[in-house]
């Protein structure tokens, strides 16, 4: 890879929450192991059957993670939006990708291999100190994901689920804005509640002046009183 495209692998991590921990040293030395690929819409990036061997952040455009039920029904986990980092989960184990994942419209990917990270981690105690840290933000993330998922909390779960569609964006002006690019019935059942209660729920939040829903698109106008209702019920 050459050294401009490394400079601007290094300039667009720094503008990202999921790295935001990370030292310009280590962020760095990632860039030189990473290479941005292209998708054209509706790619399969990888499947749950494919050995898992890189890691993914999200560059331009918008990336699905889905399961396939045995009866072929899909389920959307998690629409993946610039700044985002999928099959992370994959670090320190051997086995396939936990997911599908598929492009959703043109889209260009940061692609990090994982043996190659793998091993700038063992060797570098400055790079793995960064990533320590990171992961246990994300399992302490995920930890309070769990918890609201499984508690009868509706209003809570579209809470979080706006703020997981949030976090790791980019630092711009747009990182209040989330696009809504699949049915509601669908964003809906990635929470395990009715689409009819979706819909309440986004209108209450809008009266509240906490939110602004438009066609596809929800705009966040109070992040911390929206935070403040994610134990709600």
């Amino acid at each position: 890879m050459i050294e401009s495209d490394n400079r601007k692998i290094l300039k667009f991590l720094k503008k990202i929450g999921y790295w935001e921990s990370f030292s310009e040293y280590s962020l760095g030395e990632i860039s030189k192991i990473s290479k941005v690929e292209f998708y054209e819409k509706k790619s399969i990036i990888f499947t749950e059957i494919e050995k898992g061997e890189r890691i993914y952040i999200v560059k331009n455009g918008k990336v699905k993670i889905l399961k396939m039920s045995p009866s072929g029904k899909e389920f959307i986990i998690k629409i993946m939006e610039r700044g985002e980092v999928f099959a992370e989960s994959l670090l320190f184990e051997d086995g396939n990708y936990p997911a599908t994942a598929e492009t959703m419209e043109d889209t260009s990917l940061i692609a990090i291999p994982k043996r190659e990270l793998e091993k700038l981690i063992a060797l570098d105690n400055r790079v793995a100190v960064d990533f320590v840290k990171t992961m246990a933000h994300r399992l302490s993330f995920l930890s309070k994901k769990m918890e609201n998922l499984t508690m009868d909390n509706s209003i809570g779960k579209v809470v979080f689920l706006i703020l997981d569609f949030l976090k790791g964006k980019s630092n711009e002006k747009s990182e209040n804005r989330v696009i809504l690019n699949v049915k509601r019935k669908e964003l809906a059942n990635m929470i395990n509640i009715s689409r009819e209660n979706f819909e309440r729920i986004l209108t209450y939040l809008s009266k509240l002046g906490l939110i602004d829903v438009k066609k596809n698109e929800v705009v966040v106008k109070d992040l911390e009183s929206l935070k403040s209702m994610m134990y709600q019920g």
